[in-house]
């Protein structure tokens, strides 16, 4: 599993509309900010690739961040971004197919999110929050409609880009980058701002509540110094 991809992502070129070239050329109205790159690579993940890290509880059924930059590789199939080593059907957070993504907690409770933009092996970029139990979900800054946003329970994994025990048909195929994880419910201004930056150019109001960041550069580790993970495959 290769990471620090080269130039992963650039903020360069922003025009309207658009999102991503295919030389990884962010293409957005919003206003990027000051940081360049984006990214300076990323994590490669395929067949059985995953990333295994400590367990991190995710309070969906009151307030929490998932949010990251991810480029499918393989569309016909479902993708799990975060999974659980423990379970056998449970997905955590995956792409379930070119149009849907599917949140899961603990006890069942599914959110669906349909985006706006169906996958096409281009790079976008993914925030999914719940607010008191509720699902919002964006996709490069724009908000996406939900089904059965209501959550229940917490949501617990310990793998990136892997479902769990089902096993290389529900690992995830293509590339992340920027992951990272809130125990707060991020505003859509927040996503905004965040979407376009690394770790290092988070203002400290983007900070509060950050349980976890990886930018998948040139390692796994953790850039708030938690939860390093270990590169599998």
């Amino acid at each position: 599993m290769p990471l620090g991809l080269g130039a992963g992502l650039s903020k360069s070129g922003i025009v309207t509309p658009g999102i991503v070239t295919d030389n990884l050329v962010l293409k957005h109205k919003y206003d990027a900010g000051a940081v360049v790159p984006v990214s300076d690579g990323a994590a490669y993940f395929f067949n059985l690739d995953h990333i295994d890290i400590s367990a991190i509880t995710m309070d969906t059924d009151g307030n929490c961040s998932f949010v990251f930059w991810a480029k499918r590789n393989e569309l016909d199939t479902e993708d799990a971004v975060f999974g659980n080593t423990g379970e056998t059907g449970l997905k955590i957070l995956r792409f379930h197919n070119t149009t849907t993504m599917e949140l899961e907690s603990e006890d069942g409770d599914t959110a669906t999110i349909t985006l706006n933009t169906p996958n096409t092996y281009d790079w976008h970029h993914y925030a999914i929050i719940c607010t008191s139990g509720a699902v919002t979900a964006y996709q490069d800054g724009a908000s996406c409609s939900v089904s059965n946003p209501d959550m229940g329970s917490n949501t617990i994994f310990d793998l990136i880009g892997a479902a769990g025990s089902d096993g290389d048909s529900k690992n995830f195929q293509g590339y992340l980058c920027n992951v990272g994880l809130w125990s707060s419910a991020l505003t859509q201004a927040q996503v905004k701002s965040i979407m376009w930056k690394n770790y290092a150019g988070l203002v400290s109001s983007e900070t509060t509540n950050l349980i976890s960041w990886w930018n998948f550069s040139a390692d796994a580790n953790d850039s708030t110094g938690t939860n390093n993970g270990t590169l599998t495959d």
